[in-house]
């Protein structure tokens, strides 16, 4: 057991739920009420639940090596990957179609291809 890890995990948890909760009202809502363009807007709320997800599986991750699971980093990067790739192609269909955005697609390959590489570690 690494108990630096796993104080930088909680660590980083502690920044996910301050960034999804206390962000939201001090700085999502109001930039988001700013911008004029949807697409502006449909960009800056992936990037917002991006940072969301990153934060929080990252603190995933750091908790995992904390407790040294062999292939956990894999499996939570391609988590990580799949979230993007939601989050993008959500928010695309909502724009108009699944092209409007592409960034889910480089987003989906990666969590394909980061799974891929969990199941096949010894």
């Amino acid at each position: 057991m690494n108990w630096w890890m796993l104080a930088a995990g909680a660590m980083a948890l502690i920044c996910a739920a301050g960034h999804a909760i206390a962000g939201w009202g001090m700085f999502y809502r109001p930039i988001n009420a700013d911008l004029r363009s949807e697409l502006h807007a449909g960009v800056f709320a992936g990037m917002w639940h991006i940072i969301t997800i990153n934060f929080t599986l990252s603190a995933l991750a750091l908790v995992a090596l904390g407790t040294r699971h062999g292939n956990a980093v894999a499996w939570l990067v391609a988590a990580q990957f799949a979230g993007y790739a939601a989050v993008y192609v959500v928010i695309s269909l909502r724009l108009g179609g699944a092209l409007k955005l592409f960034q889910w697609m480089p987003f989906g390959a990666t969590a394909i291809l980061s799974a891929l590489g969990a199941i096949t570690t010894p």
